[in-house]
């Protein structure tokens, strides 16, 4: 008895994984408000507060798109299929778990803060955090758009 197994790489669904993009709003909303909040000169404790339920929304949000995008934005194709961009799928989606978990810990240590009581000190060492995180976050939505660009030149090459 012979067992034929196919092996798959991953590749992306440009038409989902542009709509997924596009449908969330109010995660682009609020990364926009967060980076309003870093850079804001009002009372630490009011920061604190801000950032607390905005980092909450986030990491909310954030666990939405990436469920969305794995399921519906990258797909599995047989490895005969494989273009030149399926290891770089495979590496910016597999950044979806580190970003999430940044973000929840993120949040954590603003609660934490909260409830154990700010220091503006450690205010601000928590604001250089979710900028640095923000910095990655923007890699990583570039790599994607990196990628679905690649995916369009390349259909467009197939039918010149």
């Amino acid at each position: 008895m012979s067992v034929l197994t196919m092996t798959t790489v991953l590749a992306v669904n440009p038409a989902f994984l542009d709509e997924i993009k596009d449908s969330n709003t109010s995660l682009w909303n609020q990364l926009a408000s967060v980076r309003l909040l870093c850079d804001s000169r009002d009372e630490k404790s009011n920061i604190l507060n801000q950032l607390v339920l905005l980092l909450n929304d986030i990491r909310d949000s954030l666990a939405l798109q990436f469920a969305l995008e794995e399921s519906y934005g990258y797909t599995e194709v047989p490895a005969h299929m494989a273009t030149s961009e399926a290891t770089t799928a495979e590496q910016v989606r597999s950044q979806h778990c580190v970003l999430y978990l940044t973000a929840n810990e993120l949040a954590e240590q603003a609660e934490e803060l909260q409830y154990r009581g700010w220091v503006a000190v450690k205010v601000d060492e928590l604001l250089m955090q979710v900028r640095q995180f923000d910095l990655q976050l923007q890699d990583h939505e570039r790599a994607e758009r990196q990628l679905l660009a690649s995916f369009r030149q390349r259909s467009m090459r197939r039918r010149v």
